[in-house]
């Protein structure tokens, strides 16, 4: 039989606000992505609303929660970076495929057997909070390894399963505070850095372009969260407009 085009993980109520997403699996074939090499990828998104208009109505709050890179709040003026990812592209690209039929609905040990031996990026798009932990484990028991990051570590914070989460994503941090706070609850982090050097206990991420791009994610694979004894990792922020917010910090 060949293989599906991606599995659909999961469809239920989103566990930041109750409303209905989907989880879908894709990248069974190979990816030419240059930083992440070729892994499987996961995208969570509304089940009833296109990703463009959840981001313009403010919908995406289902998938991300209240992560300050979300264009609603960004719009409202928090003054923070807008998130990177093209919601035009491959979000939208899957979700019109998941309407048109094109994703087999699949049992936990069915894609887990499916993406044995690969490395998993948890989260491609949508925080992975947005879904059960048990779902997320049930994935990653075959593979070769992993990446995930949640902007939800604060409100995880209160969830019994709050090692589960630890144990498999790393803590997104926008600022030394938040790493600061992160590590005193049990997370490992990544942090994005606009114009502040690497902290005591970071590295720079070895896919990045400030380490010379060296490695690719699926042969770095440090971004699994506290279950593994690593460093935390910075980034250079590389965001629409970082630039600017690098020059306006220089100034301030």
């Amino acid at each position: 039989m060949n293989k599906p085009l991606g599995y659909i993980a999961y469809e239920g109520p989103s566990a930041l606000d109750g409303q209905p997403i989907v989880v879908i699996v894709t990248g069974l074939g190979k990816s030419t992505n240059r930083k992440t090499g070729s892994m499987v990828q996961t995208f969570i998104l509304r089940q009833d609303v296109h990703p463009l208009e959840a981001l313009r109505s403010g919908a995406d709050e289902s998938i991300c929660g209240q992560c300050e890179h979300r264009p609603a709040l960004v719009r409202a003026g928090n003054g923070k970076a807008p998130c990177y990812v093209d919601v035009g592209k491959a979000p939208a690209a899957v979700w019109r495929a998941y309407h048109r039929s094109r994703y087999v609905k699949a049992a936990p040990w069915v894609i887990a057997r499916a993406i044995a031996g690969r490395v998993l990026r948890i989260g491609t798009y949508g925080d992975p909070a947005a879904a059960p932990v048990a779902m997320w484990q049930s994935m990653v028991v075959y593979v070769a390894g992993w990446t995930g990051y949640t902007h939800q570590w604060r409100t995880l914070g209160a969830d019994p399963q709050c090692r589960d989460w630890q144990l498999l994503v790393m803590a997104s941090a926008d600022s030394t505070q938040d790493r600061a706070d992160a590590k005193l609850a049990g997370w490992r982090t990544f942090r994005v850095s606009i114009g502040v050097e690497r902290q005591d206990g970071e590295i720079t991420c070895p896919a990045s372009r400030e380490a010379g791009a060296r490695v690719t994610c699926i042969d770095c694979k440090l971004c699994r969260g506290a279950q593994i004894a690593a460093r935390d990792i910075v980034i250079a922020d590389h965001a629409l407009g970082h630039k600017r917010r690098v020059i306006q910090l220089a100034a301030a």
